[in-house]
């Protein structure tokens, strides 16, 4: 088990040395120099770099018993967001740029050929054995409530069932946009990306309609669904609605489609993964009662 945690915060090296040495004014991987220098640049190269630092923490706590005795919400809160932003570049984003980047496709404006496969490639190498640490701690100390096949409390059916058809609404809506995206980008890999997303959110959306249920096929199965596509939906829908008010050269623009994929995404994750959660804890509630 912790080997795992070790592998996971190896995976932290590229991204933290590449921060650190643009926030020491270092241009190391750009083709913009001065691009590093906007406020707005600054201050999202220190939070990102703060991010992977907590990658470390959060690896380190899911593979050693002093992780056990952490608060319920400080294991899952970042997990779920990291969870969100990992598993789509490790399935998706990884090997689309290294697909463009074999053949000679598009590339960014901003950073030199090599940057991106770097970066990408160590949240990738995080994703895969920041999730499978993360599964071996949930089955140690979750599988209980897991694996508990109750209805939810009655008081909670209601509000639980109008969540769950919002968030349900809302992950098609971002499912089909991205298609769309896909479609109309004139790429098979922007197609094969845009999918991922698509499935990701129909996945998101059956989990959680299968817990709330009571009546999953495979209740891990279903939750694991439940918080992978939620988190993707939420994860990158954050991270696109806010770098898209920035005014830089890496905010960009977006389309229409593309700007309501990421904003239906990030409601629609915020609203399943508040579904699944009571769904889970009100079938235990109920089960106590």
């Amino acid at each position: 088990m912790r080997v795992l945690g070790w592998l996971a915060a190896a995976g932290t090296l590229p991204y933290l040395t590449l921060k650190l040495t643009w926030l020491s004014g270092g241009t190391a991987g750009m083709t913009d120099p001065a691009l590093l220098a906007e406020p707005a640049i600054v201050v999202g190269n220190a939070v990102t770099f703060a991010m992977d630092l907590v990658v470390i923490v959060l690896a380190l706590a899911l593979t050693h018993r002093w992780g056990d005795r952490l608060p319920v919400w400080l294991v899952l809160l970042p997990m779920w967001v990291g969870t969100g932003f990992l598993v789509p570049m490790a399935i998706s984003i990884m090997p689309a740029i290294t697909v463009e980047t074999l053949t000679g496709g598009a590339r960014s404006v901003a950073f030199e050929p090599w940057l991106q496969p770097l970066v990408y490639g160590g949240f990738a190498w995080q994703g895969v054995f920041l999730c499978v640490a993360f599964g071996a701690h949930a089955a140690r100390r979750w599988s209980g409530l897991v694996t508990a096949v109750e209805p939810p409390a009655p008081g909670l059916v209601p509000f639980l069932r109008v969540v769950t058809a919002g968030g349900c609404v809302m992950a098609g809506a971002s499912a089909l946009l991205h298609l769309v995206v896909g479609l109309t980008a004139g790429s098979a890999v922007a197609l094969g990306v845009e999918a991922v997303n698509a499935a990701l959110a129909i996945a998101g959306a059956a989990g959680v309609a299968a817990l709330v249920r009571t009546r999953p096929v495979s209740r891990w199965a279903a939750v694991a669904a439940a918080w992978t596509g939620s988190a993707a939906m939420f994860a990158w829908g954050l991270y696109t609605v806010t770098v898209g008010m920035t005014t830089t050269a890496l905010g960009g623009g977006s389309d229409a489609a593309a700007g309501g994929a990421q904003l239906t995404g990030l409601l629609g994750g915020f609203a399943l993964a508040v579904a699944g959660m009571l769904a889970l804890v009100g079938a235990g509630e109920s089960r106590s009662a």
